[in-house]
């Protein structure tokens, strides 16, 4: 368990405490630490009395954490971060409104808005495509990644042809699919 120190989180923790607990079993009462009649006199403390608790030294208070509980929420940011960069990536480097939508679920003003904020505009219409041979190419390498997340096939796909927009790279592999 790790202890508490700061009196003003001790206070914040000790007022939850006593909210929270109200009406728990007195098998969570006694998980917490905590006694029925010590629960009972902690809820009749005026707040001055469960801040001069709250400063008491001999009262130990802290945390314990459960370990698979924080290993899943660790894992679940990291996730949320990777998924923020490439969306923010996505942006950058000139995918379609429609694209972010459809991968990331951003609606077209946002998708415009954040394109604007990071300084990748792009003009609006049809997009020129390459020459038939470097579409064959990236129709080649397209075909050759095996991820099945289209994220992450379309960003290896750009990795590969960097100096094309996303938006380009993803209407050629769309124009090689829709003529199989």
């Amino acid at each position: 368990m790790l202890p508490l120190f700061d009196p003003q989180v001790r206070l914040a923790l000790l007022n939850h405490v006593a909210v929270r607990l109200a009406e728990a079993r007195p098998d969570e009462l006694h998980a917490a630490g905590i006694a029925g009649e010590q629960l009972a006199r902690l809820r009749q403390l005026s707040a001055l009395d469960l801040t001069r608790l709250a400063t008491m030294r001999d009262l130990s208070i802290g945390v314990a954490f459960d370990a698979d509980g924080l290993s899943a929420g660790l894992r679940n940011v990291s996730l949320l971060n990777e998924a923020k960069a490439l969306e923010a990536y996505f942006i950058r480097h000139g995918a379609s409104w429609q694209m972010m939508k459809a991968l990331f679920k951003i609606r077209r003003k946002v998708t415009l808005k954040r394109r604007r904020e990071s300084g990748a505009w792009r003009p609006g219409g049809r997009i020129p495509l390459p020459d038939k041979v470097q579409r064959e190419r990236i129709y080649r390498v397209w075909m050759s990644i095996e991820d099945p997340s289209p994220r992450v096939r379309y960003f290896r796909l750009h990795q590969a042809f960097p100096k094309l927009a996303i938006a380009v790279l993803e209407a050629v592999a769309r124009s090689f699919e829709e003529t199989s």
